[in-house]
């Protein structure tokens, strides 16, 4: 029997600078090598750098890769539109899976694609006016010529209907896998340099607005009263409202209760997740909401806005609360945080729904997406 060739288009991805969605196409391929199908066969297309940081994956599968260095996001895109297009032709694909959220060329063969996150088109704060640009051009249009998309929330397959009018009979989701914890730092060494006392209460994300920081910084001054030792940590990079957040940190004097520690290394993330009493996420919108499903998977609570990704994973496995409300945040860490029967409940469910997040699972939904649309040719 002759295996389909299906080609998966990595070229956007930069292994110097991996984000969680790449994490999770990779992990989700090297779960797919570790058992390959009879019927499928995947010929990967990347840079040659990124073949070098996952040599097992690239060594595994069959493999074309570009020798340009992918260190801009213009040279990424350039492979694509020129290399890809000749690399694809002489693989002699039966269908080109574009992993990177666009469908760039005109390339002589059915496409599915991978929309990881609408944040360019639906909240660009923080994110590069070019960038943005380009995705608003090119997205609705490979949106529409796709055979078939994964997206990996239902959040983000309901936005394509509502925005992009997609198909939702066209839509498989596939939630990303949780990738592998690292090794934690000494949590006694951060908690002395940083100054931070007590109990942890752990917002981990970038100070963009839709992650809503002032709504945790708020609830510290419900918190402050009856949890004296009590600490709310930042984590992430900057974003457009770094300042609007340190600002609130000072006008309600809670500079010895909120610590920003800006991005951390993967070491100081794990301990801190490790340690945390709590994680919180009020965002208001989010593909994923990877941060909380990493937060289950180490047996903290968790609690969450009603919006974007995060209910789904949650599901009841934590608190939900109306977006926006800081009171109602500081109520939920408050039962958290007084309530030992609930927080028993709480982690027991978040472990259960986290061990269900692997990369077989991911693989497996991948392939079920290849056949469906295979199956329709």
């Amino acid at each position: 029997m002759s295996r389909i060739r299906i080609g998966v288009n990595l070229c956007r991805i930069d292994p110097a600078d991996l984000h969680h969605a790449d994490h999770a196409i990779l992990d989700t391929l090297d779960a797919i090598a570790a058992e390959p199908p009879d019927d499928i066969e995947l010929v990967l297309f990347g840079s040659r750098a990124l073949a070098k940081a996952r040599p097992e994956l690239f060594a595994a599968l069959e493999s074309r890769t570009f020798p340009f260095p992918p260190s801009s996001a213009p040279v990424r895109v350039a492979a694509e539109h020129s290399w890809l297009r000749l690399a694809a032709r002489r693989a002699r694909l039966d269908l080109l899976h574009d992993a990177g959220g666009t469908a760039p060329g005109s390339i002589a063969v059915r496409r599915i694609l991978t929309v990881h996150d609408l944040s360019p088109l639906e909240r660009p704060g923080g994110i590069g006016w070019l960038r943005v640009a380009y995705h608003r051009r090119v997205v609705p249009r490979a949106v529409a010529q796709a055979q078939a998309v994964i997206v990996p929330s239902a959040f983000v397959r309901d936005r394509l209907v509502q925005i992009l009018h997609a198909d939702p009979a066209s839509i498989s989701v596939v939630p990303w896998p949780l990738p592998p914890h690292a090794e934690p730092a000494p949590i006694q060494n951060l908690r002395a340099r940083h100054g931070i006392i007590g109990q942890i209460v752990l917002l981990p994300a970038s100070t963009r607005p839709q992650e809503e920081h002032l709504v945790a910084v708020r609830a510290m001054r419900h918190l402050a009263a009856r949890h004296k030792e009590t600490t709310l940590v930042l984590i992430g990079g900057e974003g457009p409202a770094e300042r609007q957040v340190q600002d609130a940190i000072r006008e309600l004097h809670l500079e010895e209760r909120v610590v920003r520690l800006g991005g951390v290394s993967e070491a100081v993330r794990s301990a801190l997740f490790e340690s945390a009493a709590v994680v919180v996420y009020p965002a208001v919108y989010g593909s994923f909401a990877h941060p909380v499903l990493e937060a289950m998977a180490c047996g903290v609570p968790v609690v969450v806005a009603d919006a974007g990704a995060a209910p789904e994973l949650v599901a009841d496995a934590g608190a939900v609360i109306p977006h926006g409300d800081d009171a109602q945040l500081a109520v939920e860490v408050h039962r958290v945080l007084d309530d030992p029967e609930w927080r028993r409940r709480m982690v027991a469910s978040g472990l259960e729904r986290a061990r269900g997040y692997t990369p077989r699972r991911a693989a497996e939904g991948l392939l079920v997406a290849y056949r469906s649309v295979l199956a329709a040719l």
